[in-house]
């Protein structure tokens, strides 16, 4: 990898793919299966490739000396393609890679054969060495739940390296004629154990794998697509919620009203206290100029959702629609007290300020919003207005002349 140009201490996301990481997209979807073994001989980073090696100098002249060669290598590899596919399970999106899970397979695998394989060394040698395995085993899955540290793969090949090893186990009471052919066995019987809990991974995790597409495509704006994801990621899901959300909201974007419409009222149907289908709801029956259904779906929704501030806006613009601008000002508040930094409160605040000749409360709201969206022109246009409707003629021709620069410069 190095001398691919991938860096030592931190090589990126793309470089552990390309270098053959494993991904349960690229697993699952593309059908890239070879990355359960490959993936072993892929590490992140110096400094990860180091503490693996040490791991595995110190296990490995073990197992070599307990299983042979080969029957070590292969346990290896078992092992590694259990870490993976326990990996790719728990962790669908996550792209991982590293030798951790072999290794904890083949220390899984000697402590079954020294605790059940009837070895002819003293008690003390064996209950001392168990309890040193046990002990880095331990150590091993505590340090496990911290951040970035794949506990999945060690805990997938630690539980195959245990089987084989009792496996291997059994073997030593069988003659001496059969026990090379029965240690294969060992070896493939656990192997030929992953293609169902491939299969069982694939099943879990494509949906999963689906669905954050598509949350990725809503946040990128592409709508089409996201929709598309979200479609095959509720062919599969169990709990829809999340994927007839992203679905309802694709769909709205793209104008699709009806369609976004039934998503979301399914969605409220199943949990009253969706802001995210409230919200969409109430903006469709604002498209379509029903302020009255707008205001008393926000209306009884709100009162189960304290935190929604942007339907407290929509709340607003529809009792504004009614001719109801005080009451439409309470919720302007409201939602601007939830969240400060909600750019839709900030203007809808200020616009009601601006039209009941408060100025100087709109030059706040205004000024506030042109923080939060420094880019956008309408904080900047209401501000002009506000500026002259409160006499300060200076500061509106400042505010106007920033606007027409920006206005030349698109």
């Amino acid at each position: 990898m190095v001398v691919g140009h991938v860096s030592p201490s931190s090589p990126t996301t793309a470089d552990i793919i390309r270098w053959g990481g494993d991904s349960g997209e690229k697993i699952f979807i593309q059908d890239q299966w070879w990355r359960v073994v490959t993936s072993a001989f892929v590490h992140i980073g110096a400094a990860h490739l180091t503490m693996n090696m040490w791991a595995l100098w110190v296990l490995g002249t073990l197992a070599e000396a307990i299983f042979g060669t080969w029957l070590y290598l292969g346990a290896y590899l078992v092992c590694a393609v259990a870490g993976s596919l326990t990996s790719i399970y728990w962790n669908p999106m996550v792209v991982g890679a590293g030798a951790s899970g072999a290794i904890m397979g083949i220390l899984g695998a000697e402590v079954s054969v020294l605790k059940f394989a009837r070895l002819p060394l003293p008690k003390e040698v064996l209950r001392s060495t168990i309890r040193s395995l046990v002990q880095g085993a331990v150590l091993t899955l505590v340090i496990g739940v911290l951040p970035r540290i794949d506990n999945a793969s060690h805990i997938g090949g630690l539980i195959c390296g245990l089987v084989i090893g009792v496996l291997l186990s059994l073997t030593r009471r069988a003659g001496q004629n059969v026990q090379r052919p029965l240690r294969a066995v060992c070896l493939i019987v656990p192997f030929a154990a992953m293609v169902p809990l491939a299969l069982v991974a694939q099943r879990h995790s494509e949906p999963l794998i689906h669905l954050a597409k598509a949350e990725e495509a809503l946040g990128a704006s592409q709508f089409a697509q996201a929709e598309k994801e979200a479609r095959i990621a509720l062919r599969h899901l169990r709990k829809q919620d999340e994927g007839l959300t992203i679905l309802g909201t694709a769909l709205y974007y793209q104008g699709d009203d009806a369609e976004a419409a039934k998503c979301m009222r399914e969605l409220l149907d199943q949990d009253p206290r969706n802001d995210t289908a409230t919200n969409v709801l109430a903006s469709i029956e604002l498209k379509e100029n029903d302020a009255i259904g707008a205001r008393d779906l926000l209306t009884k929704s709100l009162s189960l959702q304290p935190q929604n501030a942007y339907g407290q806006v929509l709340l607003g613009r529809a009792l504004q629609h009614l001719n109801q601008d005080n009451e439409a000002m309470a919720h302007y508040r409201q939602a601007v007290q939830i969240d400060p930094n909600l750019y839709e409160a900030q203007m809808a605040l200020a616009g009601i300020y601006e039209k009941h000749d408060e100025p100087k409360n709109a030059i706040v709201l205004y000024t506030k919003a042109a923080e939060i969206h420094p880019n956008e022109i309408e904080p900047l246009r209401g501000l002009a207005r506000s500026y002259l409707q409160a006499g300060m003629k200076q500061q509106a021709d400042q505010t106007i002349a920033e606007i027409r620069k920006r206005e030349a410069n698109r």
